[in-house]
């Protein structure tokens, strides 16, 4: 008989036990999730509240005039890349609400979009230049939204920002920084290549006080401090083949970012221009090459001996044999980057064009330090383009090409790698803005008025030889580093760049500078709103002494442009060489309050308080502008000359050491260097730093003119007179040069040479008595023995008690009689 299983029936407690369990469960949770969450909340408002870290957004609220604005944040970059590594955005004001009639346009992409090195001549201002005088009396506002060192995951967020800015049109160019720049498979700034949620959340996490809270925790912990900047020599260890596994996650990121960055810019209500990014194909050799992984030593054995042979016969012009040589280690590895580029080399030579090309673009593509954008990511890019309404293509990889000769852009186009030259410039924004005409607003497209010319945009943006030389300088102190240092036709590009230097002349000589005044004055006469203007006149005005009126200047493009720390700081020393030393202070303070990384700013404040007797205070901000910046030649140069005058010597004497140890390869800064080391008779290192200033401002004769002097006070008076010569070469015109070569040769008894170099002195300086003198004495030794008494009379008459003068007269005399 079995037994019936039966339900006992629940009691009332019982029944009702379950629902109350549930809810108790559910309490628990929220309790679980809310708590920490409200506490998180509470936190993140206690840390804005009280003032600790930084904000987020590219754009910042602001006021200026009146009215409200949008400027940069110069502290955006803080949680990609930290305080002491982060590079500033582009100076930006325009109004929160967009006048009627007005296109604003932003720009984004990395340096090469930002315009470096001269970003008042880069991309942005050309676009700038081109719609407005194609379209006179329609307002643009280019905003330049690109920076330095960036990628696309740095760009998306920036972009996604700048959408509350009703902007009428984004453009997007974009590309070079994918492997390098933050969590590329190449990057020096903190994880490569992570899931791309994963950095997504993290940069989210540091866009809140609380998560740059737990960042600086991070940071405290560390052994060392920070590195600071070292642009692409932090990279050189960074080789990444094309075949490595990494690369299609680096390319399956920066199509998911490219995409939502259109997505940003289309629901903003902005259409979109996405441009193809061109580099420099014909000369630019790569800056690393790899074999392929499996190559046995064997192989690589056989490969080194024909690229060997290949190397030899290229350099003697045996361009068959070499590319001969060159197919057969090919044949062995043909992925190593340098080889395919010597292959390119002898196609062109031999008239291949279109081997050339192949060849050359294969370079680019195997360059195991990736810092150009590849033909991968240029794929990416022109698929991103296709068929999206409000979104056009600009192959600016193409216009440059097509404007180069072979089809292949270099130095006609570019400085190096990837940065553009005016020229460069100019073609590339002519096609982008070639497609921005079609997506203006209606009753402002395509128009029958031509384009305007490259001179007429050189004329609107006030650039002359003088803003060319800078840059050309500049890219000099650029490549004495790694890893161009490391490139097949380094010595090459040395040559071209110092050739091009010595041909356009002296910066700051009188002529050059009175040209540029001109264009810009002339500039801004059409467009006498344009800040960037104004600040180019106030540094022409610095450099030709006027300081007076580079201050007016300066102050006129802060009226305008109100968030611009370059701007603060001429300000200020145009304020401080008038010996205005407290309004100077004030501007060197709101330099940085406007970037708190600012070195210059504490330095030239320092030098204020100093100036005005306040000793201690001057200490404090030198020290602070050191701990910023450890390595900051200049500062260390100040605090030891503090030091010194208050009568710490030892303390001084490890500030210079400081100094000449951490030197900043730039002309200025080794010239400042240099200056020093000469007044304080340290002649050795006078010259090394004049002779490392000269590499990098090749055109200035004042610098051979003083590391002569340098040389001529250790004995070296061989190189003393060569200098000297240098000088003249450059300044025919410049006596002092004729009048202390002259010296020079007549102490290594050159006397015929030192007779001439005087005679042209004498002519260019008649009232120097000590030229005539030299000149006398030179005569003298030669047997001239009655043109040097005229000579020596001569001084006689404006000098009368000049005893040399009067002992050679004497002698003449005696032995006339």
């Amino acid at each position: 008989m079995s037994r019936s299983k039966s339900k006992l029936p629940e009691s009332p407690g019982q029944a009702a036990g379950r629902p109350a369990n549930g809810r108790i469960w559910r309490l628990r949770l929220a309790a679980l999730v809310g708590v920490p969450a409200l506490l998180l909340v509470l936190l993140e408002t206690g840390l804005r509240l009280a003032g600790c870290g930084h904000p987020a957004n590219f754009l910042l609220s602001s006021s200026s005039q009146g009215q409200k604005t949008w400027v940069q944040n110069n502290q955006f970059g803080w949680r990609f890349f930290g305080p002491q590594m982060s590079r500033l955005p582009s100076p930006t004001s325009i109004p929160q609400d967009k006048k009627p009639g007005t296109v604003r346009i932003f720009v984004f992409g990395e340096s090469a979009a930002f315009g470096d090195p001269q970003p008042r001549f880069g991309l942005p201002r050309m676009l700038e230049a081109l719609l407005e005088l194609r379209h006179p009396g329609t307002k643009f506002e280019v905003v330049n939204a690109a920076m330095t060192g960036i990628n696309s995951h740095v760009i998306l967020p920036l972009a996604r920002d700048c959408a509350r800015a009703r902007g009428d049109v984004w453009v997007i160019y974009m590309g070079n920084n994918e492997v390098v720049g933050p969590f590329g498979s190449g990057t020096v700034f903190g994880p490569q290549v992570p899931p791309l949620a994963l950095i997504r959340a993290s940069l989210a996490l540091k866009a809140t006080r609380t998560g740059q809270l737990l960042d600086g925790l991070r940071e405290v912990g560390r052994s060392t401090p920070p590195s600071e900047w070292g642009g692409m020599l932090m990279f050189v260890n960074q080789k990444v083949r094309a075949t490595d596994p990494r690369m299609a996650k680096v390319y399956g990121n920066f199509e998911r970012n490219l995409t939502d960055i259109i997505r940003a810019g289309r629901e903003s209500g902005a259409k979109v221009v996405v441009s193809t990014v061109a580099v420099n194909l014909r000369d630019c050799a790569p800056f690393a090459s790899l074999h392929r992984a499996d190559l046995s030593s064997l192989q690589q054995g056989q490969w080194e001996e024909r690229f060997r042979a290949g190397a030899e016969a290229q350099a003697i012009g045996k361009w068959p044999e070499a590319q001969a040589q060159f197919r057969a280690a090919a044949q062995l590895d043909d992925t190593f980057g340098e080889l395919r580029f010597r292959l390119g080399q002898c196609a062109l030579a031999l008239g291949e064009v279109s081997e050339a090309q192949t060849q050359l673009a294969a370079a680019r593509d195997l360059d195991a330090l990736r810092f150009r954008c590849d033909g991968r990511l240029n794929e990416i890019i022109r698929q991103a383009a296709r068929d999206r309404e409000g979104v056009l293509l600009a192959d600016g990889e193409r216009a440059l090409g097509e404007k180069s000769p072979e089809g292949l852009p270099g130095s006609d186009a570019f400085y190096e790698h990837v940065h553009l030259t005016f020229e460069g410039n100019y073609i590339l924004a002519r096609a982008i803005a070639e497609k921005i005409d079609y997506l203006l607003p209606q009753g402002l497209g395509p128009t029958g008025r031509p384009w305007p010319e490259l001179g007429d945009c050189a004329r609107r943006l006030g650039r002359t030889d003088r803003a060319w030389e800078l840059a050309v300088s500049e890219m000099l102190g650029r490549l004495t580093d790694p890893p161009f240092t490391f490139q097949l036709n380094y010595l090459d590009q040395q040559r071209r760049l110092a050739g091009l230097a010595r041909k356009l002349g002296p910066p700051d000589s009188p002529a050059m500078l009175r040209e540029a005044q001109r264009a810009c004055q002339t500039a801004l006469e059409g467009w006498p709103e344009d800040a960037l203007l104004y600040q180019q006149l106030a540094e022409l005005k610095q450099a030709a002494a006027d300081s007076k009126g580079a201050a007016t200047a300066a102050r006129r493009s802060l009226e305008l442009l109100p968030s611009n720390t370059e701007c603060w700081l001429l300000f200020g020393l145009a304020l401080a060489q008038e010996r205005q030393y407290e309004e100077a202070s004030a501007a060197f303070r709101r330099v940085f309050e406007l970037d708190p990384q600012d070195v210059w700013g504490r330095q030239n404040l320092a030098i204020c308080l100093e100036k005005m007797g306040h000793r201690e205070e001057a200490m404090k901000e030198f020290k602070r502008a050191l701990k910023i910046k450890p390595r900051f030649e200049l500062g260390w140069l100040g605090l030891g000359q503090l030091y010194e005058q208050m009568g710490r010597k030892a303390e001084a004497a490890l500030c210079f050491n400081e100094a000449l140890t951490n030197r900043m390869h730039r002309a200025s800064e080794l010239t400042t260097l240099a200056r020093f080391c000469l007044g304080r008779q340290w002649y050795e290192a006078a010259c090394t730093n004049y002779a490392d200033a000269i590499e990098l401002s090749p055109n200035d004769p004042q610098l051979r003119l003083e590391l002569g002097r340098s040389l001529a006070a250790v004995g070296r008076h061989a190189e003393a007179a060569k200098r000297f010569a240098e000088a003249i070469e450059l300044s025919p015109d410049l006596g002092q040069a004729h009048f202390l070569r002259g010296a020079e040769l007549g102490t290594l008894d050159r006397t015929a040479e030192a007779e001439g170099e005087f005679r042209e002195a004498v002519r260019l300086m008649p009232e120097v008595v000590e030229a005539r003198l030299n000149l006398g004495i030179a005569l003298y030794k030669q047997g001239k023995m009655d043109e040097a008494l005229k000579e020596f009379e001569n001084v006689l008459s404006r000098s009368p008690n000049n005893a040399l003068a009067l002992k050679y007269t004497r002698a003449l005399r005696e032995r006339a009689k």
